[in-house]
């Protein structure tokens, strides 16, 4: 399988998940693509065409590049990469974890990979001002639900996308307690029964987007 690789027609964004942590940004002449994964319970990569690639961290649930083919584009993107703690001790359980931020059709955007932890003061200010945060929550192996609202709270973005937690309905990724549960608790969403999304001022009508579907579903 092999994922459509087209450019949207006009000044938009689109958002597809493949599961885990894995998203594609297309927008109107370049593609973007995080942490491609194999190896994760009841989801599959399929092959994806992209301009760039970038990976937070070098475990295999977040640098499968076997699965990408990477396109030359004429169009360049800058991408902020931040260093911070894949765990709660300063890097020396899981090492380090990679924070994207850039910036695709005026929407400032960053990837959070597998962080681990609250990051210091100078990064929070970093982070501050984005329009939309992808966000670990397994609790384990990255931050908790409870802490990303501790986060969201300090840096205050428009919106948040929950990444890297269990789902009951096709027991995919990795079990963590059903934190996507807590998240619901504690967040303000909306759900959308998709595996994609065009980012228009409609989607910040709640806070949180969650999205019940991926690319990478599988069933056995």
């Amino acid at each position: 399988m092999v994922a459509d690789f087209c450019y949207n027609s006009g000044v938009m964004l689109k958002v597809i998940n493949y599961g885990h942590s894995c998203f594609q940004f297309i927008a109107d002449k370049i593609s973007v693509i995080f942490d491609p994964y194999r190896g994760v319970d009841n989801l599959q990569m399929p092959m994806v065409n992209t301009n760039y690639c970038f990976c937070s961290h070098h475990h295999a649930d977040h640098d499968a590049v076997e699965f990408i083919k990477v396109f030359p584009c004429q169009e360049q993107i800058e991408v902020e990469k931040i260093i911070v703690p894949h765990d709660h001790h300063n890097g020396e359980k899981r090492g380090l974890n990679t924070i994207h931020i850039f910036t695709l059709e005026g929407y400032k955007i960053a990837h959070l990979g597998d962080i681990g932890c609250i990051p210091k003061e100078e990064i929070l200010e970093k982070l501050k001002g984005l329009d939309i945060v992808f966000a670990p929550i397994n609790g384990f192996y990255t931050i908790s639900a409870e802490e990303l609202r501790q986060l969201a709270d300090l840096i205050k973005p428009r919106l948040v996308v929950p990444m890297h937690y269990y789902r009951k309905e096709n027991k995919s990724g990795y079990f963590d307690g059903n934190q996507i549960d807590i998240f619901k608790r504690i967040f303000d969403y909306q759900e959308i029964n998709e595996s994609s999304f065009v980012v228009d001022e409609s989607i910040f009508a709640k806070p949180s987007l969650i999205l019940l579907s991926s690319e990478g579903d599988y069933h056995d």
